[in-house]
């Protein structure tokens, strides 16, 4: 729990030993040996098969596809934030249910923008430090949800705060609908 490695019980030790299948116990050199190969298996799938040569022809190619996907997720989102505006049939009073999706929308702009920017910075730094920075940088983007949908909701009321939280989590289907929106926009020859 705190630093201490958990000690296996008893009869998983036993269950581990008998664990080829035959009666005679295997012996606990067999299983270390075993368990730092399969430690060093894993090892070798986090490893970095192909690297990118920095400033390379194949650098500018990942960086310029990561720009569309960026740009897709961004187009994705806000399409979908208008399709919330039909809710404006149901909703009383519409202005606020509108104001609210618009505000939203634009969160969730940020949102994407604030990732795609913290994850080019995380990846420059080394593993541990990235890991630091990622977290904090997740830890902000919880805040401005949490703060904009509280500043809405209180300063516009109720029904915008729904319109609010429901653009913001339109970034998760922009997501999944990104493959369809670069279609599309390669069809408007919107993406090269």
């Amino acid at each position: 729990m705190f630093g201490r490695r958990k000690q296996p019980r008893l009869r998983d030790v036993m269950r581990e030993m008998s664990y080829s299948g035959s009666t005679e116990l295997r012996s606990p050199e067999d299983i270390d040996r075993e368990l730092s190969e399969e430690e060093a298996e894993a090892e070798e799938e986090n490893r970095v098969v192909d690297p990118i040569e920095e400033n390379s022809e194949r650098a500018y190619e990942e960086l310029r596809e990561a720009e569309a996907v960026h740009t897709d997720l961004k187009v994705g989102c806000v399409a979908l934030c208008a399709l919330l505006l039909i809710g404006m049939i149901w909703a009383r009073p519409v202005w606020r249910y509108a104001a609210g999706v618009a505000v939203g929308a634009v969160v969730a702009v940020y949102l994407l923008v604030h990732m795609y920017r913290s994850i080019g910075w995380a990846l420059t730094m080394d593993p541990q430090r990235a890991e630091r920075y990622a977290r904090g940088r997740s830890a902000i983007r919880y805040a401005v949800v949490l703060l904009s949908a509280v500043a809405v909701m209180v300063g516009l009321g109720r029904t915008a705060g729904i319109g609010c939280i429901l653009s913001i989590i339109m970034i998760k289907p922009a997501a999944y609908l990104q493959p369809f929106t670069a279609k599309l926009r390669r069809k408007m020859g919107l993406r090269g």
